[in-house]
């Protein structure tokens, strides 16, 4: 069988853990090695609230203490049958402290290979101490249930999460997972019914790059039960933890947990994410009512796509609703006081130059049907530019020529304690292909708020230097050079990304900046938003380097505040 072998070096960290355990498990006797055979007796963890308590699992990464007898002069230590790494000097007769490698060290668990064993086994020149240990999958987690309704004994159910694996028992039981929610429980209680057999649909164990950590999309499949009672919970005992999630014989209430634009444009394509998307009767935004020709459910009944066609009236209740034989989902939608600059009349252009083009479905190439007026900012193949074209719009202007401020959304729709890590400016836009975000092309958009009384560029000193703070109300899409001279620089997030950092190209979608980017508005409220004003917004192609030409073909519509709350 093969061992991987792990040499990893300990850390600071890891050190002082180790004194923690030594001074913890003091009350070990201190014989020196007589020889005899080693035993393992239990393992211990690196706190002192749980120093009297064993364990026999443990995840990948953990620090242990393997405590026993006659465990001196180890000469090698197994888990799960590979060989892990220990500091000899750290070796007593009554432990060795180790840690656990983790999967991206290359450490199989026994979760995923049925040949591995749970188990230590420690190798010493007077023989060998072997014990029953178990490296646990990362926590559980479940999404979904999928299933025709109404439900009966007999039916099959889909189940869907992640690492649902290492799997103890399943079961359904009458507590409600509302009740779970806000009770403290070791095992959920209730009458519970088990479930006598699954099948694994799906085990797709692979690194999830953004957290450098592996994962498991599972899918499971069980038959349900003869149950006694019409609403519970589903609980999943893996043996790295307890999950559960709501169960029901007729629909439960739909649950929207995202919108992907909260303002779209005519022809883009609007997609919902939630649960318990069954039966569903219709979908309404404003005095917009769509049928169920006019959009489409995901086969797994958690997620829902539609084309908008039809922008709501101005006077209507600004809410999107799923109606379902289970009940309302609701979700803002649409709201036009959120709205700053739509170039159908809102707003007024600043009259700066260059300025964006303004422009209609009819009287542009682009490849989509649009919304009324848009802006357009496009370059076929520009360098550097430091002052480049703008969407620079102010609220209005007064007789006497001075700014007019937004009107902004009021207490009802963003409350005034609401932080501005929740608020965006949020812009939808069509990035028709343009050079940014390929590793090479440095330009970007600069987002520029104003109030009345501050200036619209920054001012520099005699000698040219900016000052900072001439520069809070300005966000340059975290933007920096790691090598000015060989003009090597990167962003804290891609060019045009939505609320997920992705930046598709080729389709409308939301964009988005939080209000904290800004200075001005780091760790502030709406409340100091309002108070301030906003009376102009600028968003500027800039592009810093020369050395590399690009392509710049940017659509921008309905600039507004978005609330993402939470």
């Amino acid at each position: 069988m093969r061992h991987y072998i792990i040499n990893k070096k300990w850390s600071l960290g890891m050190m002082l853990m180790v004194a923690l355990l030594q001074l913890t498990f003091t009350s070990c006797k201190d014989d020196s090695d007589d020889g005899g055979q080693p035993v393992i007796t239990a393992v211990r963890v690196p706190d002192p609230a749980k120093a009297d308590s064993t364990f026999t699992k443990a995840g990948p990464g953990s620090v242990i203490a393997i405590m026993g007898q006659n465990l001196g002069s180890a000469l090698k230590v197994y888990i799960n049958n590979q060989s892990v790494y220990f500091n000899p000097t750290m070796n007593t007769d009554h432990s060795i402290i180790v840690q656990i490698p983790s999967e991206t060290d290359g450490f199989k668990l026994s979760a995923f290979d049925s040949s591995i064993p749970d188990e230590i086994r420690v190798e010493t020149t007077h023989g060998t101490a072997v014990y029953s240990f178990k490296i646990t999958a990362p926590g559980p987690q479940l999404t979904r249930i999928q299933g025709t309704y109404p439900r009966h004994a007999g039916d099959i159910l889909n189940v869907y999460g992640k690492n649902l694996v290492d799997i103890e028992k399943i079961y359904f039981t009458d507590v409600t997972a509302a009740r779970l929610d806000t009770t403290e429980w070791t095992t959920p209680g209730g009458n519970h019914v088990d479930v006598a057999s699954y099948n694994d649909v799906t085990q797709d164990h692979h690194l999830n790059t953004t957290t450098n950590s592996y994962e498991t999309t599972s899918v499971l499949q069980l038959t349900t039960p003869d149950l006694p009672f019409d609403e519970g919970t589903l609980v999943l005992e893996c043996a790295s933890g307890i999950v559960y999630i709501p169960y029901t014989k007729v629909p439960g209430q739909p649950v929207i947990l995202g919108v992907s634009t909260d303002m779209p444009v005519i022809g883009e394509t609007v997609s919902i994410s939630g649960r318990e998307f069954v039966q569903i009767e219709s979908i309404t935004y404003g005095d917009v009512t769509l049928s169920p020709n006019d959009f489409t459910i995901a086969e797994s009944e958690d997620g829902i796509e539609f084309t908008f066609t039809k922008k709501p009236s101005e006077t209507s209740n600004p809410v999107l609703t799923i109606t379902t034989p289970g009940g309302k989902a609701s979700v803002s939608f649409y709201d036009y006081s959120c709205l700053l600059v739509d170039f159908d009349g809102r707003g007024q252009d600043n009259g700066w130059d260059p300025k964006a083009t303004v422009e209609t479905a009819a009287s542009t190439a682009a490849p989509f049907s649009g919304d009324g007026n848009f802006a357009h900012i496009y370059h076929d193949q520009i360098g550097q530019s430091w002052w480049g074209t703008m969407v620079y719009w102010r609220g209005g202007w007064d007789a006497g020529g001075n700014a007019i401020a937004f009107d902004l959304p009021s207490y009802d729709v963003i409350p005034a304690n609401a932080s501005t890590d929740d608020i965006y400016i949020a812009v939808e836009v069509f990035n028709n292909n343009s050079s940014f975000n390929n590793g090479s092309f440095m330009g970007y958009f600069r987002y520029f708020i104003q109030s009345d009384n501050e200036d619209p560029v920054p001012v520099t000193d005699d000698a040219g230097n900016l000052n900072p703070e001439d520069q809070v109300n300005q966000y340059d899409n975290g933007f920096s050079w790691e090598n000015y001279d060989e003009e090597e620089g990167g962003f804290e997030r891609p060019v045009l990304a939505n609320i997920n950092d992705l930046a598709p190209t080729g389709m409308w979608y939301r964009h988005v900046i939080k209000l904290s980017s800004f200075l001005k508005y780091k760790g502030k409220t709406y409340q100091d938003v309002v108070n301030g004003k906003i009376s102009q917004l600028r968003i500027q192609y800039i592009n810093q380097g020369a050395r590399v030409q690009g392509t710049v073909d940017v659509f921008f519509d309905n600039i507004r505040l978005y609330y993402n709350k939470k």
